[in-house]
């Protein structure tokens, strides 16, 4: 299920954005103190990350600049709402500082448009229901994936990650591959991102003792395999 975080000064105005979003079939979670978002961000990897900015309370504008800054947060696409932009600076704030930004006041479809629009593909067409593998089950339908009748919760990159090495068991696929298909080709990535996600992916896969099948091919890539290295 995509994620979605919600920071925002206002617990109750929150609570509103929250119960909106959750009932299109999103998990949200809220953060109102400023200075656990950062944190929050970066352990929860949300799939977009709403902030709240006004002229009297500029602090989003500048927390979503430097998370936007941040390389461990940079890939986290993200919608600015403000109350007070003119059309200059909602272009600035689109180039520079979030992806997206809504202006104050808009409507519930405004909302679900941008967070559409900013979700990682894998969740809008399907290709096949079930890749399995060695006791692993990935289901593309219901984001779902299960070892040995357990399930596995991952974050929804690691779960295209695993989606695409799943497709082709055995088979390499290279670090630059990952990255095109994950994040796109405009993703400003580096390799060590994909070196990160590909030990939560592994850590989340082998837990229990549960063999090693996540295979890191040096100088090639990785693959599902349960052959040694």
């Amino acid at each position: 299920m995509p994620s979605v975080l919600i920071a925002h000064k206002s617990e109750r105005a929150a609570d509103v954005f929250k119960n909106t979003i959750q009932s299109w079939g999103y998990e949200v979670a809220i953060v109102t103190e400023r200075d656990a978002i950062p944190a929050k961000v970066n352990s929860q990897r949300p799939d977009v990350l709403i902030l709240n900015s006004t002229s009297d309370e500029p602090s989003g504008l500048n927390l979503s600049r430097d998370l936007k800054m941040n390389e461990f947060t940079s890939t986290i696409p993200s919608i600015l709402i403000a109350a007070d932009f003119d059309e200059g600076e909602i272009a600035v704030t689109q180039e520079r500082i979030a992806n997206d930004c809504l202006i104050s006041p808009f409507t519930t479809d405004d909302l679900k448009n941008k967070i559409d629009a900013l979700l990682p593909k894998m969740f809008e067409t399907p290709e096949h229901q079930t890749y399995e593998y060695e006791g692993v089950v990935v289901n593309t339908v219901t984001y779902r994936v299960k070892r040995d009748g357990v399930a596995v919760h991952l974050t929804p990159k690691c779960f295209k990650i695993l989606t695409l090495l799943m497709r082709q068991p055995t088979h390499v696929i290279s670090r630059e591959e990952l990255m095109r298909e994950v994040w796109g080709t405009d993703g400003n990535v580096e390799k060590r991102t994909i070196d990160v996600h590909i030990k939560r992916l592994r850590s989340s896969l082998n837990k229990n003792g549960a063999r090693n099948i996540l295979r890191t091919v040096r100088g090639a890539g990785y693959s599902i395999d349960v052959n040694p290295v």
